[in-house]
């Protein structure tokens, strides 16, 4: 017997929290195995492709103040 059909047969008569269960349990199952997770919708495209990031595309976009190390005029009197 296909292993969907017996899937579908053993969930035949669980409520949806039963069925949400059992879905957490196999992701747990696959997290614990080393199985990446591919059931996240941000890592695949419309087609069903995997995206590829790249490293380093918002390069130069942030700053950092030049007095970010600082000591806060709030906190002068604790030093």
């Amino acid at each position: 017997m296909p292993l969907e059909l017996l899937l579908q047969q053993e969930a035949k008569g669980l409520t949806d929290e039963e069925l949400k269960e059992v879905i957490r349990y196999v992701r747990f199952i696959k997290i614990e195995a080393g199985i990446p997770a591919n059931y996240s919708r941000n890592n695949v495209t419309s087609t069903g492709k995997k995206k590829i990031r790249s490293a380093g595309k918002y390069r130069g976009q942030g700053w950092m103040a030049e007095d970010f190390d600082a000591p806060l005029d709030d906190f002068k009197e604790y030093m």
